[in-house]
């Protein structure tokens, strides 16, 4: 595939100037154990990527760097994220519930009403400051700690990733900017997006930059610079395939007219025959039917195929960019030879947006660096595929996520697919039993809140994981998945109940058949959201 040029990292804007800072007391007692007691860790986060966009779960989109993942590691078949970037990622980040963590919502300036009408600490504009970070136990713990990418935990500059544990980052510190560096539109205004490195402002140059590409640079670069001796935290945080839709354009000539032969039902429904045949969908789970919103392919106007086609391109493209970005990385741990005690996690913060923007200039081409749309529910229904619904509602289309771990060292089973039902609450877990390091029990001055979910070790070796309850609530939309059983809401609506070994896909509603189980489920639900701080959607829509 054919690059932009990469990104100069001019010295004035200071490698030098990044150097790791001093670490406390407890990180200089555990420095002296060898890196080769404790793998390095890299965790590969996809933005508004949906459960079947790229090629290990069924995709067409060519991903053979993520391929290559999966089969020299495992996947799993029923990991789930928050249903959105920002309670995700604070989930991801310190073992927690996003409520937990401060961030029950997001922190822009369109949840101000709704941060005041509950004025709670847990929904807050910024990640709490009183739960550590994984890359604050972690350096603690005598690791390096980088991260690349989309923040979006905080706008402030206390509150950016230098700040939460982070020793070099180079991020972008909004939820949705422009690939190319400037022009985003918000609020009816055009201006440059907030990129930072480390603690300063990043001002890009006005060609040869693309985020994707700039997230990996630096990437590689904390990777090559690293010293040997320590371990390290790398946090890679894509903004793709979020909205806009833009890529350069000969990479979107590879895919343009591949989508239109095929059209949005028949293309769903071959990754779904995908799906089944590689045993991460169970043939008895029948295909969702199309969303009610988007109409029969076959009925719709060569124009209407053709914008369609031209929207699916450009994602696509989005897609193997990072793809292309992920193997530069791994690549870049096998020249330092550091591949074979790295682990390896890759996975996605929400299923497909089915959102546009529509804020591009005057005389924007779709995909150009002037444009500044989305796809809208037409491409999202298939990203989320086979599944119901969309990004932000918990049923099992918004929250289903792939997730692929490499670690050659201890995981040895090479394309294993692994079936428990696991959490984003689980990666911190797990990476604290994988790094030997302890989450301190006060943080701030504060008793902390001890990480909420399991180490995934026992998954990886293909032994099950222990019994537990998991939850899910934003937006007012809830879900409590018990074993087998799932309950789920789409605010306003009902409770619904779902039997998750032999309807995955949600078409059947079990509430009638089982009141007991739901009563019991419900209660669940209830002791958990005021334990977390989970509010009742209906004040905001009052």
């Amino acid at each position: 595939m054919r690059t932009l040029a990469r990104l100069a990292i001019p010295a004035a804007l200071g490698f030098a100037a990044c150097a790791p800072r001093a670490g406390s007391n407890a990180a200089a007692a555990a420095a002296d154990r060898s890196a080769a007691d404790r793998p390095n860790v890299v965790v590969i986060l996809a933005d508004d990527l949906g459960f079947s966009d790229i090629a290990p779960y069924g995709g067409e989109v060519s991903t053979p760097n993520l391929a290559a993942l999966a089969a020299e590691g495992v996947r799993f078949t029923q990991f789930y994220n928050t249903a959105r970037c920002t309670p995700t990622r604070a989930s991801l980040l310190t073992g927690l519930y996003a409520h937990q963590a401060g961030l029950g919502h997001m922190p822009d300036y369109y949840a101000e009403r709704i941060r005041a009408t509950f004025n709670s600490p847990s929904y807050t504009d910024h990640l709490s400051t009183f739960t550590p970070t994984i890359a604050d136990v972690l350096r603690r713990a005598g690791y390096a700690t980088y991260m690349t990418g989309k923040w979006h935990l905080g706008y402030r500059q206390p509150e950016w990733p230098y700040a939460r544990g982070f020793d070099r980052s180079f991020s972008g510190i909004e939820g949705a900017f422009n690939y190319y560096g400037y022009g985003i539109q918000m609020q009816n205004q055009v201006r440059d997006p907030q990129i930072a490195l480390d603690s300063t402002l990043f001002s890009p140059p006005r060609e040869g930059f693309f985020t994707t590409d700039a997230f990996t640079d630096y990437a590689v670069r904390y990777i090559e610079e690293h010293d040997a001796a320590r371990p390290f935290f790398l946090y890679v945080a894509y903004n793709a395939p979020h909205w806009p839709l833009q890529a350069p354009p000969q990479d979107i000539a590879k895919y343009r007219g591949q989508y239109a032969a095929k059209g949005w039902d028949r293309l769903r429904l071959a990754r779904y025959d995908r799906l089944v045949a590689m045993g991460i969908i169970d043939p008895a789970w029948p295909l969702v039917p199309r969303a009610r919103q988007v109409p029969a392919w076959d009925s719709t106007s060569a124009g209407d195929r053709d914008r369609w086609d031209n929207e699916m391109a450009i994602y696509a493209a989005q897609i193997e960019r990072m793809d292309a970005g992920s193997g530069r990385i791994l690549a870049a741990l096998q020249r330092r030879a550091m591949d074979e005690n790295t682990l390896v996690v890759f996975l996605s913060d929400n299923g497909g947006a089915a959102e546009d923007p529509n804020g591009s200039l005057p005389g924007a081409v779709l995909g150009d660096r002037n444009s500044f749309e989305g796809y809208d529910i037409r491409g999202a229904h298939v990203s989320s595929g086979p599944f119901r619904l969309t990004k932000k509602w918990v049923h099992e289309g918004g929250i289903a996520a792939p997730f692929i771990v490499r670690w050659p060292a201890r995981i040895g089973a090479r394309g294993a697919l692994r079936s428990d039902p696991a959490h984003l609450i689980d990666i911190v877990p797990t990476i604290l039993e994988v790094a030997h390091a302890t989450f301190p029990p006060e943080w701030n001055g504060r008793a902390t809140t001890p990480p909420e979910g399991v180490s995934l070790l026992p998954a990886f070796a293909g032994r099950p994981l222990p019994d537990r309850v998991i939850y899910w609530e934003h937006e007012g939309n809830r879900a409590v998945r018990q074993g087998r059983w799932k309950l789920v809401s789409q605010f306003p609506g009902q409770w619904e109940l779902y039997d998750m070994v032999a309807d995955r896909t949600e078409l059947n509603d079990l509430t009638a058949r089982y009141p007991e189980r739901v009563a019991q489920m419900i209660a669940l639900y209830d002791a958990w959201a005021q334990r977390v701080g989970a509010q009742p959607w209906a004040k905001v829509a009052q």
